[in-house]
C-alpha cells in the first residue's frame, strides 16, 4: 500500500489508443512502470478507485479509475464476457457562409 493525496476528480485522460476517459481521479500515489493497477484506498480503507496510469515526465502525477466505473465494467465483463461501448462518428469542415445566411441566424 502507498500513501498519497487525491488532487483532482473528474479529470479527462486520453489512452494510448486515443480513447478519451472521463471522470478520472488524479493522485500523487506512487506508481511504478509495471507495478500499477492496485486499489486506491481512502483513510478508512475503502477502495475508491483502481490505479491505472501515470505520466512519466510529470513527476508523481498518477490517475485512477473511480470504483463505480470499475464495478460497472467488472459486472458487464462477468455477465456478458465483453464490454461494448457506444460511439458517435461526426465529421466537420469549415464552410464560408453568405452574409444573408448569417443574418437570418441571429
Amino acid at each position: 500500500m502507498t500513501a498519497g493525496v487525491v488532487s483532482a476528480i473528474g479529470r479527462s485522460l486520453r489512452s494510448r489508443s486515443g480513447r478519451l476517459m472521463d471522470g478520472i481521479v488524479q493522485t500523487d500515489a506512487a506508481l511504478n512502470p509495471g507495478n500499477s493497477g492496485g486499489p486506491l484506498v481512502d483513510a478508512q480503507g475503502e477502495v475508491i478507485g483502481v490505479n491505472t496510469a501515470m505520466i512519466l515526465p510529470a513527476q508523481g502525477l498518477c490517475f485512477a479509475i473511480p470504483i463505480n466505473t470499475a464495478r460497472w465494467v467488472a459486472s458487464h465483463l462477468i455477465r456478458f464476457g465483453r464490454l461494448r461501448r457506444a460511439y458517435l462518428g461526426i465529421g466537420g469542415q469549415q464552410v464560408t457562409l453568405q452574409r444573408r445566411a448569417c443574418a437570418s441566424w441571429g
